[in-house]
């Protein structure tokens, strides 16, 4: 994972987060308990400052009912569009699946910078 992806990743992660903390209406301290970590170390993943250990993910999970493919990526329990395109990938050989899934890499990047005004 190059690193300005890594970073990307951090940030919308630290974003999810906090917003799942804000929903569940629970202060930075009362994550950290629940987690066993520190406030401090709560607002750095928040911000996108840290990156956490799996562990720590996982439990974000517990904590929040979530699964980690919606922390980490946003993507919600059921997405029609992701079902439809596992789908098609599911009916590819390995060597189109690869090829695939780096054209869609390619086309989620331009999407992302091109923005909602596109």
């Amino acid at each position: 994972m190059e690193e300005q992806e890594k970073r990307r990743l951090m940030k919308d992660v630290g974003a999810r987060v906090y917003a799942c903390r804000a929903a569940a209406g629970m202060s930075r301290e009362a994550l950290a308990e629940r987690l066993g970590i520190t406030p401090q170390y709560v607002s750095e993943i928040e911000q996108g400052k840290k990156c956490m250990s799996m562990s720590i993910f996982v439990d974000l999970g517990r904590v929040f009912h979530r699964g980690l493919d919606e922390l980490a990526h946003g993507i919600p329990p059921e997405d029609p569009g992701l079902d439809r395109l596992v789908r098609a990938l599911r009916e590819c050989s390995p060597l189109e699946r690869d090829m695939a899934a780096h054209m869609l890499t390619l086309a989620a990047r331009a999407a992302r910078e091109l923005g909602p005004e596109g």
